[in-house]
């Protein structure tokens, strides 16, 4: 099974970002289009351990 690349998933209390196509083996929730990590941007990875995040729907 691959996962896609911006793939949301659970892990007990924990949550990642796929940043790759990758096998799966966490609860996926569902999918960013934010570029989570970019190397122009400083600090390159949009998110940091231990921050807290709020998983909303988006609407159409």
């Amino acid at each position: 099974m691959r996962v896609p690349a911006g793939s949301v998933g659970l892990a007990g209390r924990f949550s990642g970002v796929y940043p790759a196509d990758s096998p799966g083996g966490w609860q996926i929730i569902g999918s960013t289009r934010v570029p989570l990590w970019d190397l122009d941007r400083d600090p390159p990875a949009l998110l940091r351990p231990g921050l807290h995040v709020r998983f909303v729907r988006e609407r159409p």
